[in-house]
């Protein structure tokens, strides 16, 4: 068996394998260490190896014996490839895609977080983020940029935007700042090269990077000859580029001055070169941009610019509605919602955990709004998370102490207010600050010191 006899076999079970484990069930195929794929492949080896992890469980429950790292190959060369293809395509023979997912009914009660499948009937529209999202996207040379806090939905949008790249016949390649080694974000070479490496392997091309990177031009100059010359040059669809967790290019700032202004000159190139039109970008963060870059050379000013915003009443009640919480039917379950939507402010994770604990039966409404701000509530975990992180930064957590200990916004410096809004824990209204729901002023008020 070969590995990618593997790769066929894992995909058909688990159609939307992510990139990272296919390389990593490549290079561990061919006996590679961890700590060698995160220097090749310029990720966090800790990243790696946790996403390494699921995809040897998984593995397991595909060929219904342990597999590891160690023993993979091993393992499954053993196998009759033969038989094993053939008794998993019969397994899938007549299967509808959406069988291979859980059902909305076991989705129900599935713990919130994560992205939601395309078949999930809990996922909640918010128009009319989703229809402007892939129709900028499918614009000659477009460039969309998502802006939302953490856990607000931006990865489940993202899914339903390369499913309709997909259906119009795109390319896609999603690069994902956040498990980037610092090694590669502190140094703008490496960095670009690792941009164009992981491009040319998302698209399956050979990686040609010396052919196309002169030392005299530059690596700006290197990275665009290779973007145009090589990748667009191909007798390929258009490619949508996603850049996902681009805040983290924020703290670097000899990267950020050097490849954001390249995402601001493609853009623009796009206006009057065809071949650039092939390109259609997609920049996902949750802050604004705080370091210093020439209002003509940021990405963040063109283009077309999405918020997802909170879920509002009536998107909450069809959400209590799709757990099946009958109580929340009609004008009355709306005005029992109500304390829970000024708890929640509409935040989407907490709003689902708070149905799913209702639905579940652990806790009764009128107690899940008495407890949700303190530790023995069901937010205990996500409260603590962000107490953690404030707590390593004790002038962080002291900006945050004026907003919520104040019934009137407050102003910060821009640097602490784009940090606190990034987390999810304030609202921008102007130049001023307000927590972004009554838990988190009322959770934080009472443990700050």
């Amino acid at each position: 068996m070969t590995v990618d006899e593997v790769l066929q076999i894992v995909q058909a079970r688990v159609p939307r394998l992510s990139f990272v484990n296919e390389l990593i069930l490549q290079k561990s195929w061919e006996g590679q260490t961890y700590t060698h794929m995160a220097e090749e492949l310029h990720y966090e080896a800790a990243y790696l190896k946790k996403v390494a992890a699921e995809l040897w469980q998984l593995l397991s429950e595909i060929f219904g014996e342990p597999i590891t790292k160690l023993n993979v190959r091993a393992v499954l060369e053993a196998r009759s490839i033969t038989q094993q293809q053939n008794q998993l395509l019969e397994e899938l023979e007549g299967t509808e895609p959406q069988a291979l997912t859980a059902s909305s009914s076991d989705s129900t009660f599935k713990f919130p977080g994560g992205p939601m499948s395309l078949e999930s009937s809990l996922y909640i529209p918010r128009p009319p983020v989703e229809t402007l999202a892939c129709q900028e996207m499918s614009a000659p040379g477009s460039l969309v940029r998502i802006k939302a806090p953490r856990m607000m939905g931006k990865s489940s949008l993202l899914i339903r935007m390369l499913t309709h790249a997909e259906e119009q016949g795109y390319r896609s390649v999603s690069l994902d700042c956040q498990h980037l080694s610092n090694g590669t974000l502190e140094n703008p070479d490496q960095f670009l090269r690792w941009f164009c490496a992981n491009i040319s392997l998302q698209l399956e091309l050979d990686p040609k990077l010396d052919e196309y990177w002169d030392d005299e031009i530059g690596s700006s100059m290197s990275c665009s000859r290779y973007l145009k010359q090589y990748v667009l040059a191909q007798r390929v669809p258009p490619i949508v580029l996603v850049l996902n967790e681009v805040d983290r290019l924020f703290e670097h700032g000899l990267v950020s001055r050097c490849f954001l202004p390249l995402l601001r000159s493609w853009h623009e190139e796009a206006k009057r070169v065809e071949l650039m039109q092939k390109l259609r970008l997609v920049l996902v963060y949750s802050t604004e941009v705080y370091i210093p870059l020439n209002t003509v050379q940021s990405p963040f000013n063109v283009g077309v610019p999405l918020k997802l915003p909170s879920f509002d009443l009536e998107q909450s009640q069809r959400l209590a509605l799709g757990y099946g919480l009958d109580w929340a039917k009609g004008d009355n379950g709306a005005k029992r919602l109500i304390p829970l939507q000024e708890l929640t402010g509409g935040h989407p994770y907490l709003t689902q955990l708070a149905f799913y604990s209702l639905k579940r039966g652990t806790v009764d409404l009128a107690d899940l709004l008495e407890t949700a701000p303190t530790l023995s509530g069901i937010y205990s975990d996500h409260l603590r998370y962000y107490l953690a992180i404030l707590q390593d930064l004790p002038d962080l957590m002291d900006a945050l102490k004026q907003v919520v200990t104040t019934e009137q916004s407050v102003t910060l410096a821009p640097s602490f207010a784009y940090k606190l809004e990034s987390m999810g824990l304030v609202k921008l209204q102007g130049n001023q600050v307000v927590p972004s729901c009554t838990l988190y002023r009322l959770y934080f008020r009472s443990q700050l010191p």
